[in-house]
């Protein structure tokens, strides 16, 4: 199997434990020997499960994908607090532990639901003059943030064992999990610090999607073409997205890069009968035969743009 098959394709990796999401797509890179991937949200190197990974020309596409909702399982421990907000962070406090039940916490819990404003925190990926806060807390450095606002949509505790608690949780991106632990630790008055973590699903993709490293290597040792099983193309990836089709004259026009007066495109969904919700933020332009042209942001939300915003344009299509 050539490279070039790998083009626009996504493989959804399962993350190991103890791997950053940088050094596992440098892993995949170097098992595939393919030049360019990237990834579609950050996992800690604490968490496994569901990391979308972008090979080649797919690498135009993620940014829609980190606009998507995130599932976990996970647990934690309640009694103290670390620096680092999980398990492998540095005790910085150690605090009594009174006496609560599942019902309790999930009681505690439920005043996360909905929108809310986090920190993100001290050790994490989220960057300060282009630095990672963690490369500042690593000197000894501590950068505080503004809060941001986030959405937790479920959060249900399902079994406490001891000081031991697990959950499942829906939120929306940009949401982390250990500063939502540490921020129930606090409204419960005894600390807590996540221990473990395990991503389900991201955006569209799920642990159904995929495939472990150790398999990856086998697959691409005894039979590559294998693999295909396993890559989800760019098409198939963005088969949610609301859809306009374009003639080949017209497909051609937006590959050269001609701009599209909006009130122009609002005119052709309405001949189209597409039906668009603000909620939504990207529409594909495909052309008579199926191919993915370009997309672009849904004109209904600056209507008074002169022209249609393109996001992405697939001239190789």
């Amino acid at each position: 199997m050539e490279n070039k098959n790998l083009l626009n394709s996504i493989l959804v990796i399962d993350k190991p434990k103890g791997l950053s999401s940088t050094e596992t797509v440098e892993k995949v890179k170097k098992i595939l020997n393919i030049k360019k991937a990237g990834h579609g949200g950050t996992l800690d190197p604490i968490a496994t499960g569901v990391l979308p990974i972008f090979l080649n020309n797919a690498t135009k596409i993620a940014q829609i994908f980190l606009e998507g909702d995130k599932v976990y399982e996970g647990e934690f421990e309640l009694g103290f607090v670390t620096d680092s907000y999980d398990i492998t962070g540095e005790i910085i406090a150690k605090k009594e532990i009174h006496f609560l039940t599942k019902e309790q916490i999930q009681e505690v819990s439920n005043n996360f639901i909905g929108e809310i404003e986090q920190v993100p925190p001290p050790f994490s990926a989220a960057k300060y003059k282009g630095r990672p806060l963690y490369k500042y807390a690593r000197d000894g450095i501590f950068i505080p943030k503004e809060p941001k606002k986030v959405i937790i949509k479920e959060f249900k505790i399902l079994e406490k064992n001891g000081t031991k608690v697990k959950f499942y949780l829906h939120c929306s991106k940009g949401t982390y999990v250990r500063s939502l632990i540490n921020s129930l630790g606090e409204k419960l008055g005894c600390g807590a610090v996540l221990t473990e973590l395990k991503r389900l699903k991201k955006s569209i993709f799920t642990l159904d999607d995929a495939i472990n490293l150790e398999t990856l290597i086998d697959i691409v040792k005894k039979d590559i073409k294998k693999i295909i099983t396993f890559l989800i193309p760019v098409e198939k990836a963005l088969e949610f997205l609301p859809k306009i089709i374009v003639s080949e004259d017209f497909s051609q026009k937006i590959k050269e890069g001609r701009q599209i007066y909006t009130s122009s495109f609002l005119s052709f969904i309405k001949f189209q009968k597409l039906s668009l919700s603000p909620l939504e933020k990207w529409i594909k332009i495909i052309n008579t035969k199926g191919k993915l042209v370009a997309i672009i942001e849904n004109p209904i939300l600056n209507p008074s743009t002169p022209y249609v915003k393109y996001f992405r344009v697939f001239k190789e299509n």
